[in-house]
């Protein structure tokens, strides 16, 4: 009772700590939204324009986000909460919930967001058209880098907005989150040739991922089409499972540096 107390508390402490960090990012990104449809309207008169919508925004930028403060918290939180008190195991439980209740609630943020400023638009007529996910494509002949920076830019999608795809919106940011995790623990661990070898692994696990997805991916990696897009969540879920069992292995024994 005692640990699942602690493990909760911390959650919610975590939780709150990089809420507070996501409330700015959302914030910030409606202004350049906002500014994005108002300024071309009101300074040069440009009007037909097409632009992505906020879902959209959030969709392509939040995975971003997330793998970065999934570095950032690796390296600053764990130290700290174990200092005081936190075993290496707590933290990594509480840190995966509050995780998986930050990655639920930023979709369902940015869908209320989207609804909102797209009545507006249509209320207020302005003359933009608001469109969803772009569709980034890449042939399977292009070169290994390319591919490998589709893979982390590009997050599997559902074009269609429904309950499916906040689903699969949900799995990635958890999917980003645990990456950043992964490679921010490895540094903090090991530091620098060493470190570098988890970045390595990190995009490789992306290609993995993108290929389940069925994006073209180098032909040595065997790795099957899943496309149908219940199968494909399924395998990017194992992924993350295998992602937070290296971290736990990483983190485990992990000397806190004072």
């Amino acid at each position: 009772m005692k640990k699942k107390s602690i493990r909760t508390k911390l959650a919610i402490d975590l939780f709150t700590l990089q809420g507070q960090w996501t409330a700015w990012f959302l914030g910030i990104m409606f202004v350049v939204y906002i500014a994005h449809i108002l300024y071309p309207l009101l300074f040069s008169g440009e009007s037909g324009r097409t632009v992505d919508d906020f879902y959209a925004r959030t969709y392509i930028s939040g995975n971003i986000y997330m793998l970065v403060i999934g570095i950032i918290t690796s390296v600053s939180c764990l130290p700290y909460y174990v200092q005081n008190g936190i075993t290496r195991r707590d933290y990594f439980f509480g840190a995966t919930i509050s995780t998986l209740g930050l990655a639920i609630i930023i979709p369902i943020v940015a869908l209320i967001i989207r609804f909102l400023s797209k009545g507006m638009v249509d209320w207020i007529n302005l003359p933009i058209e608001l469109k969803g996910l772009p569709d980034i494509r890449i042939a399977e002949e292009d070169s290994l880098i390319a591919q490998m920076i589709l893979a982390v830019i590009d997050a599997p999608s559902v074009a269609e907005i429904s309950g499916l795809s906040l689903l699969v919106f949900m799995v990635n940011l958890f999917f980003y989150y645990v990456i950043g995790w992964m490679i921010g623990s490895g540094f903090y661990r090991f530091g620098g040739i060493k470190g570098m070898l988890f970045v390595v692994l990190a995009l490789a696990i992306f290609l993995i991922n993108a290929g389940i997805w069925g994006n073209p991916v180098p032909g040595w990696l065997p790795i099957p089409d899943l496309t149908l897009s219940f199968y494909a969540i399924i395998g990017t879920v194992l992924l993350i499972f295998i992602v937070l069992g290296i971290i736990r292995l990483v983190t485990r024994n992990v000397r806190i540096k004072l």
